[in-house]
């Protein structure tokens, strides 16, 4: 499973990063706003994106929609310090898989994960 990770903390990328990482995930990349996470989403093709919803240039509702447009199977979980009803299903309405709020432990982010290759088939770690 190729995990990208979006947000435009590098602490958040790279706390992620590492937490995937330890539990044997395969991070392929990063992008710090919605327009280059689209653009990364086109090139590494990845399983997975963890989603900001607060980014420049393009908001994670947006990268979201226009991520899902280029390939439907990709799994969106979205992180947002935002904690709110609205947030939450407005980011399922565009798509995402499921919404973690910030802050978060990393076995919550591990969790979640694995609650995410348990429900896609296909889906392996590495």
């Amino acid at each position: 499973m190729k995990i990208m990770i979006v947000d435009d903390s590098s602490f958040i990328i790279l706390f992620c990063r590492q937490a995937l990482e330890k539990s044997g995930f395969n991070v392929v990349g990063e992008a710090y706003d919605g327009v280059e996470a689209v653009e990364k989403a086109q090139e590494l093709n990845p399983d997975v994106v963890i989603m900001d919803i607060a980014l420049p240039k393009k908001n994670g509702f947006e990268a979201t929609e226009s991520i899902l447009e280029l390939n439907p199977n990709t799994k969106i979980l979205a992180i947002s310090a935002l904690d709110e009803d609205w947030i939450r299903e407005k980011a399922l309405k565009a798509g995402c898989f499921d919404f973690l709020a910030k802050p978060f432990e990393a076995t919550q982010l591990i969790n979640q994960m694995e609650n995410l290759v348990g429900d896609s088939e296909g889906l392996k770690y590495g």
